[in-house]
């Protein structure tokens, strides 16, 4: 195709930087799906599937129709964003609205669900390695009680010592 007459070098500058936020969220988006359980990681990658399409149209439409590319571009990194949002289920108010105002942020929104995720999951495996160590480590009430008597009678033993004297 030829290149139009009247897509300036500003139109196809904004156009660039569009289609590469839009790039970078999908990316983080990608490394999002790669942190969910398999239910989550099937749902969001649904959901992303035709905004990576779209993203990848957008590119190839950069040099010949730089308008409808930023358009595209944009519109595809808003859905991956309200994908990842719909995923993760946190819904940072400020983040949002930072978000929809800019599209730069849309691809650190993503980011920072990604790492929110990871966090829940590093937090529930601590928790349940520390319920298993407690299982193992804490002594049964018999045990305790055991424990308890033979300390008693230590210090019982230590009392009497210094009570002879």
């Amino acid at each position: 195709m030829a290149r139009m007459p009247h897509a300036r070098s500003g139109e196809r500058r904004e156009a660039r930087k569009a289609v590469a936020e839009a790039e970078r969220a999908s990316t983080e988006a990608r490394k999002l799906s790669k942190t969910l359980s398999r239910d989550a990681r099937a749902s969001l990658e649904a959901l992303t599937a035709t905004a990576r399409a779209d993203v990848r149209t957008a590119r190839k439409e950069l040099r010949d129709h730089p308008r409808r590319a930023t358009r595209t571009a944009r519109r595809a990194a808003a859905r991956l964003e309200s994908a990842s949002l719909r995923v993760t289920a946190s819904g940072d108010a400020r983040r949002k609205a930072a978000a929809d105002s800019d599209a730069k942020q849309r691809a650190k929104t993503i980011k920072h669900r990604r790492v929110q995720a990871k966090q829940v999951r590093k937090m529930a495996r601590s928790a349940a390695f520390r319920t298993i160590v407690s299982s193992i480590i804490v002594p049964t009430d018999r045990e305790q009680a055991e424990a308890d008597l033979k300390r008693f009678e230590q210090l019982g033993d230590r009392v009497a010592k210094y009570a002879r004297r």
